[in-house]
């Protein structure tokens, strides 16, 4: 190993780092957010260089071959899909699952996304969204646009009804959406998943194994701050090792280089 190989070991362990710190400042920063699903990072050992007799004195009769690491790589991030706490909240628009499921959401174009975000409100038009504008998808058994006014209700298998002058209408059922692996879910922003492979039951279609929702509640953000925190200090630090060892590499370097030059 040169001192150049010993440079890239140290750079690799600053992106990895990096990345590392970029993924838990993401996760404090959302740590209030509805529904949000926190991130992990994991690192693994980088492709091992091989050694030559050169670099280590060791016996070439041997048949194993001998290399060092070569640095560390941040392995892709992974989503905690665990529950959060169910928090009550006064407006019946407001949905949560206890248990499995996703709620699914609709843009203008009609397209699917998945979320745990279930802070839904009323918009011009009479349908129930998203912060972003995006529909609640709702198997409806009249329009939304038609529903009469009165009190909503969402028992936890889905159906919604409403109650108006002492009469109840049915008017349609909210659906759930659950992936056969949750790794085939990808994160697409604001709070929001698309599936990239595998198979998505639904609650319409009589799937199975889903979570009851709840009305007048709401999903916290998986987010541990105090853990968050601590692992942010350990991160920070050891970046700064890894950018002391940099800088004391690159100060040999500079010497070897006036010797030789």
């Amino acid at each position: 190993m040169n001192v150049s190989d010993i440079l890239s070991i140290n750079q690799s362990g600053l992106d990895g780092l990096q990345n590392s710190l970029d993924t838990i400042a993401n996760n404090v920063s959302n740590v209030s957010t509805v529904g949000y699903k926190s991130r992990d990072t994991s690192f693994g050992e980088a492709l091992e260089n091989s050694i030559t007799q050169r670099d280590a004195n060791y016996d070439t009769s041997q048949q194993e071959s001998l290399g060092i690491a070569s640095g560390m790589t941040a392995q892709q991030e992974s989503i905690n899909f665990t529950q959060g706490d169910l928090k009550s909240t006064d407006s019946q628009y407001d949905l949560a699952i206890e248990g499995n499921g996703f709620f699914g959401v609709r843009d203008s174009s009609g397209q699917l996304y998945l979320t745990r975000d279930g802070d839904f409100h009323q918009d011009a038009d009479g349908n129930i969204v998203n912060s972003s504008g995006y529909k609640l998808d709702i198997q409806t058994t009249i329009p939304e646009s038609q529903w009469p006014q009165g009190t909503l209700t969402v028992s936890s298998s889905g159906q919604v009804s409403i109650e108006s002058d002492g009469q109840t209408t049915q008017v349609g059922t909210v659906t759930l959406y659950q992936p056969t692996d949750l790794q085939d879910l990808q994160e697409v922003g604001n709070n929001l998943y698309q599936l990239t492979g595998g198979n998505l039951l639904s609650s319409a279609n009589g799937g199975s194994n889903f979570g009851s929702i709840k009305q007048y509640c709401l999903e916290d953000s998986t987010v541990d701050l105090s853990d968050s925190m601590s692992n942010l200090i350990l991160t920070q630090r050891a970046y700064e090792l890894n950018a002391r060892s940099l800088e004391t590499t690159d100060d040999i370097l500079g010497t070897i280089n006036q010797f030789t030059s």
